[in-house]
């Protein structure tokens, strides 16, 4: 039993630890978003939820927060789609080794810093020198890919570019738990390809929706490096995490600190109801 307790103590403080470091970083974050601090009063004085009402009555707060939940919207849908066509896609070859060089192969954007991908969508996207070059010649409309709202949309879709391989391994691992048994049942039974994936494989691989959601829902309310290194402080691509950079930088602390609370709370409303709900209902039940 002693044993025991000094195991659990081992292994929890840790996490006591580095939970203890997050807690005192949000706290203090909500401390000096009830006050006045910034550059203009270096001498914080209490003012309760005056910064949150700053912040709503803000144009481009509203349209950051605007952007960034369009940006969950597009890449947790989009995302998934084509994360499950391409595991769907990849779990088709027998080979194992064919399945790890595809696997590798739509994942490695991913592994790129966001900057670089960024830098290099730029280039793609530039109406002399990318892409609309070979539109042009093949007598194809060249839209203004970086102009307007469009810029929000392209680069929306080189995140789901970026991402769609993390999706889709998330799926294969979960294809691969489905029971063998099931498979080699319904191929002796007669089953095609398309109804084994589409009545035995997907409907029991749905932890790699949930997985695949919660994440990908994360990386897009962090986004920040892709959007400014394309189009550095765009309003038609400034997110949330943008916006504290640009409060931060400015020195209004105390708006910087309570858009941090405003990002977390919004996580949190995303990421841990669904996650409950899911693991309570095709794990927990399995």
């Amino acid at each position: 039993m002693q044993m025991r307790l000094r195991t659990f103590v081992l292994f929890f403080l840790p996490v006591l630890v580095f939970g203890g470091f997050l807690y005192y970083g949000i706290a203090w974050n909500i401390s000096i978003s009830l006050t006045n601090y910034s550059l203009l009063n270096p001498k914080p004085v209490f003012t309760g939820l005056q910064s949150f009402i700053t912040l709503f009555n803000d144009f481009w707060f509203q349209a950051a927060l605007k952007k960034t939940l369009m940006w969950v919207g597009v890449l947790a849908s989009l995302g998934n789609v084509i994360g499950l066509l391409l595991a769907t896609a990849i779990f088709q070859f027998k080979s194992p080794k064919v399945r790890h060089a595809l696997t590798s192969f739509f994942i490695y954007p991913m592994s790129l810093s966001m900057v670089v991908v960024g830098i290099i969508w730029r280039w793609i996207f530039d109406p002399y020198k990318g892409i609309d070059i070979i539109l042009n010649k093949l007598g194809l409309p060249t839209p203004a890919w970086l102009t307007g709202n469009n810029a929000f949309w392209s680069l929306a879709l080189v995140s789901v570019w970026v991402y769609a391989g993390f999706t889709a391994m998330l799926y294969l691992s979960a294809f691969y738990n489905v029971g063998a048994s099931l498979i080699e049942s319904a191929m002796v039974d007669g089953a095609d390809m398309f109804t084994i994936m589409t009545r035995i494989v997907i409907p029991n691989a749905k932890q790699g929706l949930i997985i695949s959601v919660i994440f990908l829902a994360l990386f897009a309310i962090q986004m920040f490096a892709l959007p400014f290194s394309v189009l550095f402080m765009n309003p038609f691509t400034m997110t949330l995490v943008m916006y504290i950079y640009n409060k931060f930088v400015s020195e209004y602390f105390c708006l910087a600190s309570a858009t941090a609370i405003i990002v977390i709370v919004i996580s949190a409303f995303i990421v841990i109801p669904y996650a409950m709900w899911g693991l309570k209902r095709w794990i927990i039940r399995r």
